[in-house]
């Protein structure tokens, strides 16, 4: 007898279009679970069984709860990432260098914008403060798809403070981004201190005050030399001889 084979036969649209609306379903739940109860508090069967679909597709689309963490963070990384591409390059089209609290808003009005319950940007913002308070490996594994496009605001602020170390700015870069973290983690806390007269939530308030706060934190001198890089040592001037 001759040997058949059989042609694999190409998914339809309508099951191309079911499988997408599965994963986009699955992101989304694991996105506000992991935001709600931390990477470890949430099990696949919990994300499958919200989403109203089989536990083992986690596996199948994602390889696993930690293929399907780091797709929710890509996502909303992407978002973040293209808005302050956009917003360094009108900065340095205004003025060359640019102007520092034009740099310091290109961080810090996407990131503000994210606390927006309306966006779905609260659960990211919580879901940092949740994975840094539980597995700070796991969150610098994810962090690192920011890499790229905070070295290029780095770079930016380097042009707007000369009389600072590179390794100055890196310091102050990451006091700026525990400025945000805090915000988005606690916001409530100084809403209950003031009695509602502070808002977190309110991005044109709380940018209007936190970007000045900010670039006087910048424009102050540098109160340490810069650091020797480690197995170099630091030359010194030698005394000549007449």
């Amino acid at each position: 007898m001759p040997t058949t084979f059989s042609i694999p036969v190409p998914p339809s649209a309508a099951s191309r279009d079911a499988e997408n609306e599965t994963r986009e379903k699955l992101i989304a739940v694991a996105g506000t679970l992991f935001a709600l109860h931390g990477y470890r508090g949430v099990s696949v069967r919990a994300i499958a069984a919200a989403a109203g679909v089989n536990w083992s597709l986690v596996g199948y689309y994602f390889r696993g709860k930690e293929g399907l963490l780091f797709e929710v963070y890509r996502r909303q990384c992407e978002a973040i990432k293209a808005e302050r591409s956009q917003l360094l390059k009108a900065a340095k089209a205004e003025s060359q260098p640019p102007q520092l609290e034009k740099v310091i808003e290109v961080f810090v009005l996407p990131a503000l914008s994210v606390v927006q319950p309306q966006a779905g940007g609260a659960s990211f913002s919580r879901l940092c403060v949740m994975l840094a308070a539980e597995n700070s490996k796991l969150l610098d594994r994810l962090a690192k798809n920011f890499n790229a496009s905070d070295v290029a605001l780095i770079d930016a602020l380097c042009e707007c403070l000369p009389a600072l170390s590179r390794d100055e700015v890196f310091w102050r870069f990451h006091y700026m981004i525990g400025a945000i973290y805090y915000t988005a983690m606690d916001p409530e806390r100084i809403k209950d201190l003031s009695k509602g007269r502070c808002d977190p939530a309110n991005v044109s308030e709380n940018a209007k005050r936190l970007i000045p706060f900010l670039a006087a934190g910048f424009r102050a001198p540098a109160s340490l030399p810069p650091v020797t890089a480690p197995g170099k040592k630091k030359r010194t001037a030698r005394r000549r001889v007449t």
